[in-house]
């Protein structure tokens, strides 16, 4: 599964903008993007709230950026607050690479001159971070605060999860903690729904392993982490059951497969020399650029039970498949197949 080190590092900006919203003292204009959008359209609602709704209609101007218009976003900039302390300007779909340079001057010439009463936010679509290439865009940079919503490491998400439980009497073991926020890709978004599933189907007040493995639909990246962990694991039959799911997925292929796979055993071989170094998960995950700790625990318990000699071989092998797959016209899903098989005996399953 691809991924990438995650830790609980500290999002100032973010952290800025709490502290700004609980003191409803927002700055004059801000750039919202980032993959959270649960945390993102939280921080909108908030903005808004802070317009009272009698008077919304008046000092609460939305804009889209696909339509926009540098004169009537000054015209909102400048409009006095009627019955209300403050103004939002809401500029949703905003793409500055997008913007033409006189777009842009435009923007950058308002901003200079945000008034005290207005708050502008600039909402970039999801998936997409802000582009400051043009000089008229590096204009914009320099008026605004850009705020990443970035995604929360395990520990806060973990935590988040707790108290949600907590509030309806209910709690969740550590390992199945673990595992909710790996198999929903810790975005909220995805987890908010997964838990109101939890809440109303699992019996009991604990939630276990089980409840997330039977309740919980899994992202895409879960269903690949899956394949790898049963090679990994030895778990032959259940690698090519998950193997054959993945391929009859419309968004993936057997390439796809097999990347994942070479990128695991390149994981589990630095496992392998991690375990014997001693090296703890959270060194081992950012060696080996894991995100979650629950596969990392898995990936290291799988280390324990191979040589090192075995590691390097299955590294060996899935570079071999991609570069052949790279100069030749083979079948890519025999390849897969072929492949899966391979590594499973080098890791040490019986023919």
């Amino acid at each position: 599964m691809a991924s990438y080190p995650k830790k609980d590092q500290v999002n100032s900006e973010y952290e800025q903008l709490k502290s700004d919203l609980r003191a409803g003292t927002p700055k004059g204009a801000y750039v919202f993007y980032g993959e959270e959008r649960y945390l993102l359209e939280d921080a909108v609602k908030k903005l808004r709230d802070m317009i009272p709704a009698e008077t919304a209609e008046f000092n609460h101007h939305r804009m889209d950026g696909k339509s926009f218009s540098p004169d009537a976003f000054a015209e909102a900039v400048d409009a006095l607050p009627v019955f209300a302390e403050r103004t939002l300007i809401e500029v949703n779909d905003t793409d500055f690479g997008k913007m033409g340079d006189q777009i842009r001057h435009g923007i950058a010439q308002t901003l200079r001159d945000v008034p005290e009463y207005a708050c502008v936010v600039f909402i970039c679509p999801e998936g997409m971070s802000p582009e400051w290439k043009a000089n008229s865009a590096k204009e914009i940079s320099a008026l605004v605060k850009k705020v990443d919503f970035q995604k929360l490491g395990d520990q806060k998400l973990i935590s988040w999860t707790a108290r949600r439980l907590a509030a309806v009497g209910k709690k969740m073991t550590r390992e199945a903690a673990e595992r909710f926020v790996m198999m929903t890709g810790g975005l909220m978004t995805n987890m908010v729904t997964e838990l109101e599933k939890l809440i109303a189907y699992s019996a009991g007040d604990t939630i276990d392993t089980r409840d997330v493995e039977m309740l919980v639909t899994p992202v895409a990246d879960v269903k690949t982490w899956r394949f790898t962990d049963a090679v990994m694991k030895r778990q032959a039959d259940l690698a090519f059951e998950m193997m054959g799911e993945l391929l009859r997925m419309p968004d993936m292929d057997a390439y796809s497969v097999i990347y994942a796979l070479a990128g695991t055993a390149r994981q589990l071989m630095i496992a392998r020399v991690c375990a014997q170094k001693r090296v703890t998960v959270k060194e081992f995950m950012a060696l080996a650029g894991v995100r979650s700790e629950y596969p990392a625990k898995n990936l290291m318990n799988a280390a324990r039970g191979v040589t090192l000699a075995q590691c390097v071989e299955a590294v060996r092998l899935t570079n071999e498949t991609l570069l052949r797959l790279n100069s030749t016209n083979e079948d890519e899903t025999g390849a897969a197949k072929e492949l899966t098989a391979r590594v499973l005996l080098a890791l040490g399953v019986s023919a």
